[in-house]
């Protein structure tokens, strides 16, 4: 488990379009804190948010979040960015405690992908087909990341949505609506274990030998064998 995120703001009393753009020139994100019957304009420095949206799991954790002095434990759940330039330009954060539920995007980490049998013994290649699955639990049972062990996956085989070993208390949305069943990664052939299997085989001549040629020079070979044998008797 890594380090609780924290991260301080101020109450905003002023709004509209014009406060907003006079906070951003100041390098301050206006935004908003909800839920449990909580509800109030803040804004926060730009620097500080820039920093905890460092963290690839930042949407799937609990951070303190630090208003005027009062604490709250909140989730992250939008961060809009100027599309000219990509910085922040507005936040939102839901108020929960341990026992509300929330529904979360959560990254999978993908391990043992090095020591992987369909990879370091067939000849195979791992894709990810989803990187993040949406989870149902409680703030005080959400996982940072869902690991996969790949250590065991065999060539042409596939770990589907509803193979992943989930934490205590936590449900995958796709299973709890009954929705079809999607693999999160596959273990397939190389392209270019392909193209050494298809590589021309070149006979004595120069030219490429075709399964034809090679089987009429078998062929003609065997005969050979059999006239030797013919003639030494």
């Amino acid at each position: 488990m890594s380090e609780k995120i924290t991260i301080s703001g101020e109450s905003r009393e002023e709004t509209g379009k014009a406060n907003s753009r006079s906070l951003r020139s100041s390098e301050i994100v206006p935004g908003v804190i909800y839920g449990e019957e909580k509800s109030s304009n803040i804004k926060v420095l730009e620097k500080d948010l820039k920093k905890i949206l460092e963290n690839p799991s930042i949407f799937s954790q609990v951070i303190d979040l630090n208003i005027d002095g009062s604490p709250f434990e909140v989730l992250l759940k939008d961060i809009q960015r100027n599309p000219r330039n990509d910085r922040p330009s507005h936040v939102d954060f839901l108020v929960v405690s341990k026992d509300t539920k929330v529904t979360v995007n959560v990254p999978l980490k993908f391990i043992n992908e090095d020591i992987c049998v369909g990879v370091k013994q067939q000849g195979g290649m791992i894709s990810h087909l989803r990187n993040e699955v949406e989870v149902l639990c409680s703030a005080a049972s959400l996982p940072e990341f869902i690991e996969i062990d790949t250590q065991n996956i065999e060539l042409n085989q596939s770990v589907m949505m509803s193979e992943i070993s989930l934490p205590e208390g936590v449900e995958l949305t796709s299973v709890l609506n009954d929705l079809q069943d999607q693999p999160v990664l596959s273990c397939a052939v190389t392209r270019a274990s392909l193209e050494i299997d298809d590589d021309p085989v070149i006979g004595e001549d120069g030219e490429e030998v075709t399964d034809d040629a090679e089987a009429s020079a078998d062929s003609s070979q065997t005969d050979e064998s059999q006239k030797e044998e013919s003639n030494d008797n």
